[in-house]
């Protein structure tokens, strides 16, 4: 199956692109030459054709200065070329990576012999600081915390061993396994707002983030279908899930995925029109929850409209190197 004919999953709602879409490949392609070096070169050329700081701008338009989405596009690399590089690195090494990670996003130095990544991360944290609190900060770190634990440590076991979760299952992982709860977390310092912690634990907000992360990890097993079909490992898609569970043909599966994704927007839709009274946070709330919603329907826009060579180029995407390629 080609790509081009995957449909394209649909919003009731539009995008925006922010401002600066194209304006940091020229530091992007600096922070990975500096400190990257612990990746290939043939992978680190195909990750300066990704595009990860433009889908920052398609994420979360309304950052409007270079200062407010810098620390974003940065978080945007280290993130994904972290989930790239240590995709099948034994569980047991990963949790000491991961805490080491954690405590830099609260506030560690990194240690001298770290690998380039952790520097970055500790510039992302540095560059927030003007636009979150420390609440935020201990979210985001948990977020990461929760992302890597019950998202790739969950998958991994299935795909070292080449075997298909259930439904069920996989819906669960992907939850987390996409880490958009912690690619989410951005959306607050983009408006330059953070919510009250009471209100981010309101039942209907965190209902509203976890719908979020379940369209997007649809949104990405749809544009990632093509390359995955073509790598033995790369089973935990929701497609080829569907298509083993029920003994369905591709196009049958595609057809069930589009419709447990549009169920998850109708009810992302009831909820955001129908949020409780947050007193005097109504306003920002509701700005929040709108900028929540152009993440998703930004992130689709990226994906098919983008200048990525991630998705739509054939071997373009890197194997994963941890434990193969030493630093």
């Amino acid at each position: 199956m080609k790509q081009q004919d995957v449909p394209v999953l649909q919003y009731p709602w539009p995008y925006e692109i922010g401002p600066f879409s194209q304006s940091f490949y020229e530091e992007q392609n600096n922070w990975i030459d500096t400190d990257y070096q612990f990746m290939s070169e043939i992978t680190r050329i195909k990750y300066k054709k990704h595009g990860l700081v433009e889908a920052a701008s398609y994420m979360f338009p309304a950052a409007n200065t270079k200062e407010q989405i810098r620390p974003i596009a940065r978080f945007m690399v280290w993130l994904t070329l972290f989930d790239d590089y240590y995709e099948l690195c034994p569980v047991d090494k990963l949790a000491d990576i991961r805490d080491h990670i954690m405590d830099v996003m609260l506030g560690e130095q990194p240690k001298a012999d770290d690998i380039g990544l952790i520097k970055q991360v500790a510039l992302s944290r540095q560059e927030f600081i003007p636009y979150v609190n420390d609440e935020w900060l201990v979210r985001w770190a948990k977020n990461f915390y929760n992302y890597t634990t019950y998202g790739i440590m969950e998958e991994t076991p299935y795909k070292l061993k080449k075997e298909f979760p259930t439904l069920s299952n996989l819906l669960l992982i992907r939850e987390y396994s996409i880490s958009m709860y912690p690619y989410g977390d951005p959306v607050e310092p983009s408006i330059n707002y953070i919510v009250p912690g009471h209100i981010s634990e309101h039942p209907i907000i965190k209902r509203l983030k976890m719908l979020m992360c379940r369209i997007m990890a649809i949104q990405n097993d749809f544009a990632s279908i093509e390359k995955e079909l073509r790598i033995d490992t790369e089973i935990l898609n929701i497609i080829l899930v569907i298509k083993n569970q029920y003994h369905v043909s591709l196009e049958e599966a595609i057809t069930e995925a589009m419709h447990i994704h549009d169920l998850y927007v109708q009810e992302f839709v009831e909820l955001q029109n129908n949020l409780p009274d947050f007193g005097i946070h109504q306003k920002n709330i509701v700005r929040f929850v709108h900028n929540m919603a152009l993440m998703i329907s930004g992130l689709g826009a990226w994906y098919h409209k983008g200048n990525s060579t991630r998705y739509k180029t054939p071997g373009e995407f890197p194997k994963p190197e941890y434990g193969i390629i030493t630093p």
